[in-house]
């Protein structure tokens, strides 16, 4: 790969792309009727931390210093997991009294990106210390993450059978 190319696809392409994706959900939820209210607040949960771990996904093509990607990745991140927790909690907002918790999913979203990013980032710093190869730990932490998804969303299906929907 060209090594412009892989400068111009860093963690800055990646949140840009988030920024997107939730441009359009943000826009296609407006206006916002009553039940979509909560699942667009649902989405700040892993949207932000989701964002960070694709922004570590350039490893995989970094060019030069693994410092300096790292520096990109945590700048990148920090700034990126607050637009796109803004433009959420903007598109849930209401205008009334019923946005009485927007300010504590804004708190919680942004705490919960950033807490995934310093994770992370201790992490590879750690891997780039001792020499370890942080490209083998973060795919095997990519593979555990995707099956704890799925387990996940196989119990919450499995759990679904029971209830009924007017009750």
């Amino acid at each position: 790969m060209n090594r412009t190319l892989t400068y111009l696809l860093g963690p800055e392409l990646v949140w840009l792309g988030m920024l997107a994706i939730t441009g359009l959900i943000s826009k296609l939820s407006q206006p916002l009727p009553a039940n979509d209210h909560d699942k667009l607040l649902n989405i700040g949960w892993f949207l932000p931390a989701l964002g960070v771990i694709f922004a570590f996904t350039t490893f995989f093509w970094a060019a030069g210093s693994h410092w300096w990607w790292l520096t990109r990745i945590g700048i990148a991140s920090l700034i990126g997991s607050y637009f796109v927790v803004n433009f959420l909690c903007e598109a849930a907002r209401y205008g009334d009294s019923r946005d009485s918790g927007i300010g504590s999913a804004f708190m919680a979203f942004i705490g919960l990106g950033w807490m995934v990013l310093f994770a992370m980032s201790f992490l590879a710093a750690l891997c780039f210390l001792v020499k370890w190869p942080f490209l083998t730990v973060f795919k095997w932490l990519l593979i555990a993450i995707g099956g704890l998804t799925i387990l996940g969303l196989l119990i919450g299906w499995l759990a679904s059978f029971g209830a009924t929907k007017g009750s």
